[in-house]
């Protein structure tokens, strides 16, 4: 897409809808993640299952033959991504995410691979207090074909 983000009010549904849209941003800049992330994460979680913190058993059971990050934690990193956007909303008094739709863990994360985002607006509505926008979301494998992560982030503005 390579254009900045269009700025439009919160409340101008016309634009916004326009501004809806097949074509993904730009993909965002790269962030590694490493197995000291993944095991603090595991810890944190209470999720220690071995294919995340253990890298000589990795090594040796893992189809993979390495560690792999939780798909929560691949999660948790988007706001880490810097994802570009299509649209920068303006004039609101809040925002709020209202949600995620539709999370699918399609491929592993391996540890030290590089991650990076790109997202769409897939949807501009009016909502009860006022504009309801969806964005479907995808992150990768710097490299890989096919995303790793994909879901709809709900974002409302009042």
């Amino acid at each position: 897409m390579n254009t900045p983000p269009r700025r439009m009010r919160f409340d101008d549904l016309p634009a916004l809808a326009a501004a809806v849209s097949t074509e993904f941003c730009d993909w965002g800049p790269s962030f590694r993640v490493t197995q000291e992330l993944i095991s603090a994460f595991a810890r944190m979680t209470h999720d220690e299952f071995w294919l995340h913190v253990d890298p000589e058993r990795a090594k040796r059971d893992s189809p993979t033959g390495t560690t792999l990050a939780h798909g929560f934690l691949v999660l948790s990193l988007v706001p880490a991504l810097q994802t570009p956007s299509p649209v920068e909303v303006t004039d609101f008094r809040r925002a709020f995410n209202a949600g995620l739709d539709r999370v699918r863990f399609v491929r592993p994360v391996a540890v030290e691979r590089e991650i990076h985002a790109r997202m769409r607006l897939a949807e501009a509505r009016a909502g009860a207090r006022g504009t309801r926008l969806r964005f479907q979301v995808q992150v990768e494998v710097v490299g890989d074909a096919g995303p790793a992560l994909v879901y709809e982030l709900l974002v409302a503005y009042e």
